[in-house]
């Protein structure tokens, strides 16, 4: 039927006894030989990553797996608790939790570092592409993604890690360039210390890695569902529900 309807992709196809993913036997190139941070890299940008590509790309999806009881978690293991024949259902909602505000700020930075670049292409400093965007948000009242934490006030050591693995790569270029301009504009708008977080150096890395902005809280969900399977596990031996529905119903 799918052929009939002229339905097409070039991520993977088969026949009665092959998979080929990107044209790749899965079986007998891909499964026991190939990584699968390599097979990330492969699927989204349709070959395989360098050594120093992969390394980056692994710093990223290893970054992002678990930071404690997040939003994202309480979430899962919350409606694990409502449902425990329901995984697929608890994982789900913990990647819904993936916004603007808590791990997916890392798609709308790495639209503002874009924008950066094709402004700085166009014949703008970088400064100044970084200084209209500064002005931008705080005209707005909104938050710039990819700079400050509410726990890692004095530097997100995941983004300086990264920002090290990336010099070391040799992929630490414009993307990073960028953002080091909106942080140096953004602190001196606002006079207060404004870290790069985890995702502002996600966003860069992907960048450098050639992934474009749309496709970036994407490797959030993949990397962090890992994270919440690990919840629901945890929640099944020592469950966590049970007492903060108390304290809310105490609340009351």
């Amino acid at each position: 039927m799918s052929a009939d309807r002229g339905l097409h992709t070039d991520i993977a196809s088969h026949d009665l006894h092959h998979i080929w993913v990107r044209g790749i036997d899965l079986t007998a190139d891909l499964m026991g030989v190939r990584s699968f941070t390599e097979m990330t890299f492969l699927l989204v940008s349709s070959r395989f990553p360098t050594d120093n590509e992969k390394r980056l790309l692994d710093g990223v999806l290893v970054s992002l797996m678990e930071h404690g009881l997040t939003l994202s978690a309480l979430a899962a293991r919350m409606t694990y608790w409502v449902d425990e024949q329901s995984l697929q259902s608890a994982v789900a909602a913990g990647l819904l939790g993936a916004g603007r505000r808590v791990l997916g700020s890392m798609e709308e930075c790495g639209q503002l570092l874009t924008r950066m670049e094709t402004e700085a292409d166009a014949g703008a400093t970088r400064r100044e592409a970084a200084e209209r965007i500064v002005e931008e948000y705080r005209t707005t009242g909104r938050h710039l993604p990819g700079l400050g934490h509410a726990i890692h006030r004095e530097g997100d050591p995941r983004a300086e890690r990264l920002a090290v693995i990336a010099e070391e790569c040799g992929l630490h270029g414009p993307s990073f360039t960028s953002l080091q301009e909106l942080h140096d504009a953004a602190e001196e708008a606002v006079g207060t210390q404004l870290p790069i977080n985890a995702t502002g150096a996600i966003s860069a890395s992907l960048l450098a890695l050639g992934v474009p902005w749309q496709l970036h809280r994407g490797f959030a969900l993949i990397s962090r569902t890992v994270g919440l399977v690990a919840h629901i596990g945890e929640e099944i031996e020592h469950p966590v529900t049970p007492e903060l529905r108390a304290m809310l119903l105490a609340g009351h």
